[in-house]
C-alpha cells in the first residue's frame, strides 16, 4: 500500500477517510471492479461538487510502465 498526499507531494503512512454512504458504495464498486477486471487500473472517487478526490489504483511492482515517474518512485521506495 502506498499513500501519496498529492498537494504536498509526500508519502504518508496513514489517512482517515470519512465517506458518505453514497461515496462508500461507489468506492466498494470501484474496488470490486479493480479486482475483477483487467480493463481499468485506476478510478477517481469524487465528492458531489468534485472539490475532493481519492484516486485508487492497482499496481504490480514488476510492471510500472503505466505510472508517472513520481508514482513509480513512491511504489519502489515508499517515499
Amino acid at each position: 500500500m502506498r499513500i501519496l498526499d498529492v498537494t504536498s507531494d509526500k508519502s504518508i503512512d496513514n489517512v482517515a477517510l470519512l465517506l458518505t454512504k453514497t461515496e462508500a458504495t461507489q468506492l466498494m464498486s470501484y474496488l470490486e471492479s479493480l479486482t475483477k477486471e483487467d480493463l481499468d487500473w485506476h478510478y477517481h472517487l469524487n465528492n458531489e461538487d468534485y472539490s475532493k478526490e481519492i484516486t485508487i489504483a492497482l499496481y504490480d511492482e514488476s510492471n510500472l510502465t503505466i505510472f508517472s515517474d513520481r508514482c513509480k518512485s513512491l511504489i519502489i521506495d515508499d517515499k
